[in-house]
């Protein structure tokens, strides 16, 4: 039996609770190995903690309706109830301020603190504190897996620390941020920012409050999370300039597609001559040629650049509730099969 725990049960946790009741709650690989939710903890919507198991199909049949009154007990202070319920895996997946990284930061740091295994598409805690957290698990000893934090359900953390050892990487840049590229996409069919933005929220691949997304926050975590994972270099936010797709007009998009162009929220990593890191987030006019101009929708991105490989694309998804899920998901299997 393996036991998790939900911290924060918006969309990403749901699309990872639909994904373990499709598989009627069995690990592969690990024969008969069973996952068991113990614990949805949430400011929010509500929580509840259940030593004996939660039943996720009545809680997930309420939530597809936007109703969460199983969700009984309401407990503020996360850290103390991560400390103290029993279970194997944390999935921290609650609202983070990427400045701060906070209270995502708290709820992994108590995780790791108390003896668990942390599982985590939350991107903040790694902008701003990527070394401190993964000395940590190294120092407990606990698994602390994170490779939906930049592609969604498409991997790249394990590709670019393992599959691209040796190869000498210089930069990465590409589309980080699926929802900002299905609003571009959209716009480009004719349809205003703001109709492609609802459109958007309604597929659940923007949230309530866009901002992270549209205005390239989102993308500036990735871009300091690479920093990290490919050149062991902690970037300062402050130093890296950062503008979004808001300001991108309709009339804009046609004048580039006329011009056999179209506009893509690009972020970017790269090592100069010198051997000094920088990053960059901004929309980018990108030309038929690159690899990057078929990118449509809530897709994906990444254009590894390297020493002996050259360019190596990755393209996958970006965004949506199963496809995120799936990455915790893929991450949970990771730890419980060694």
């Amino acid at each position: 039996m393996v036991k998790i725990v939900y911290v924060g049960f918006g969309i990403v946790s749901q699309g990872l609770a639909e994904i373990i009741l499709r598989n009627n709650s069995i690990l592969p690989l690990a024969k008969n190995l069973e996952i068991q939710t113990v614990g949805i903890l949430d400011t929010m919507k509500g929580s509840k903690i259940d030593a004996n198991g939660i039943n996720m199909q009545n809680i997930l049949a309420n939530a597809n309706n936007g109703d969460y009154s199983l969700l009984t007990e309401n407990i503020l202070d996360i850290p103390k109830a991560i400390q103290e319920i029993n279970a194997d895996i944390i999935i921290e997946a609650s609202f983070t301020d990427i400045k701060t990284g906070q209270p995502a930061l708290s709820h992994i740091e108590t995780a790791l603190n108390s003896d668990k295994h942390v599982v985590t598409t939350n991107k903040g805690p790694f902008a701003v504190g990527y070394k401190h957290i993964f000395n940590l698990a190294k120092l407990k000893g606990k698994t602390l897996a994170i490779e939906g934090t930049v592609m969604s359900g498409t991997p790249i953390i394990n590709v670019l620390n393992n599959g691209l050892l040796g190869s000498d990487i210089t930069s990465v840049s590409g589309i980080m941020n699926g929802t900002s590229n299905y609003i571009l996409s959209k716009m480009e069919l004719g349809m205003s920012y703001n109709d492609a933005l609802s459109q958007a929220q309604k597929l659940g691949y923007a949230e309530a409050d866009p901002t992270s997304d549209v205005e390239g926050l989102d993308t500036l975590a990735k871009v300091m999370i690479l920093a990290n994972v490919v050149f062991d270099v902690q970037l300062i936010q402050e130093d890296i300039e950062v503008k979004g797709i808001s300001k991108i007009t309709l009339s804009d998009v046609k004048e580039a597609s006329a011009n056999n162009k179209r506009w893509k929220l690009t972020g970017s990593v790269w090592k100069d001559d010198k051997g000094n890191v920088h990053g960059s987030v901004c929309p980018k006019l990108i030309p038929m040629n690159d690899s990057l101009y078929g990118i449509s929708d809530a897709t994906n991105a990444l254009k590894i650049t390297s020493s002996i490989l050259g360019d190596t694309t990755i393209v996958g998804a970006g965004a949506g509730k199963i496809e995120t899920g799936f990455a915790l998901y893929n991450d949970i299997i990771s730890i419980v099969n060694g």
